[in-house]
């Protein structure tokens, strides 16, 4: 089916195939949809379409900002900022392509955290916008969409089973007898059927998280 579909027809299906979102994670006094929670709704469907995301960035620059904190003392900040490109490509025909360009910034007392931050904070808007994906904060029907939302969405599911299996087996591989029972109680998961989308993406992200930090930790034993 996907060969016989354009780069526009296949954006198109993976558009039709998302859902609302809840704002899931928290940060700065703000919450947010969570990019992994993003990328975890689309990423199923890229796969099955073949379609690649790549992105590239140009005319990066940097300034400093000082201001007085709250408690008085001076702070000084990196703010970053670039230009960016989103490169859509169709594996199965890769001359059919969609560059769609972006703007960045960033702001951290850490110059390469504001560039992280740049780059983490633009793909996830640019995945909103572009798919037109509505939040529960920034939608004016929150409380209905919300409840419709609620619905388990069963990819979800079976990525969250998927990725409590893959810390299971990381931890193994480690030389820790860590069962996908043991990884449920430390996520607090009592009844995986029970959870909504929103707790399901908490826990893919958790999930996440500690993988990046266990690895993290063996890749600096090994030096």
């Amino acid at each position: 089916m996907s060969e016989e579909l354009n780069i526009y027809q296949k954006i198109a299906d993976v558009k039709a195939n998302i859902e609302g979102f809840t704002k899931d994670t928290k940060g700065y006094n703000f919450t947010y949809v969570s990019g992994s929670q993003i990328l975890h709704r689309i990423r199923n469907k890229m796969i099955e379409h073949r379609l690649l995301l790549i992105p590239s960035t140009s005319n990066e620059k940097w300034t400093t900002h000082t201001y007085k904190n709250k408690k008085g003392h001076e702070v000084i900040d990196f703010i970053v900022e670039m230009d960016l490109n989103y490169k859509w490509v169709n594996a199965d025909k890769p001359e059919e392509q969609l560059d769609i360009s972006y703007h960045a910034f960033g702001q951290q007392n850490d110059i390469s955290q504001a560039h992280g931050t740049a780059l983490t904070y633009s793909e996830r808007y640019f995945l909103m916008k572009f798919f037109n994906i509505p939040t529960d904060e920034d939608d004016a029907d929150a409380k209905e969409k919300q409840d419709r939302y609620s619905k388990v969405d069963a990819e979800s599911l079976k990525t969250l089973e998927a990725e409590i299996k893959n810390f299971s087996d990381l931890m193994k591989s480690l030389g820790k007898e860590v069962t996908t029972e043991q990884v449920k109680v430390r996520l607090g998961i009592s009844d995986i059927n029970s959870l909504t989308n929103n707790q399901i993406a908490e826990r893919i992200t958790k999930l996440d998280s500690w993988s990046k930090e266990y690895q993290t930790k063996d890749d600096e034993n090994d030096k």
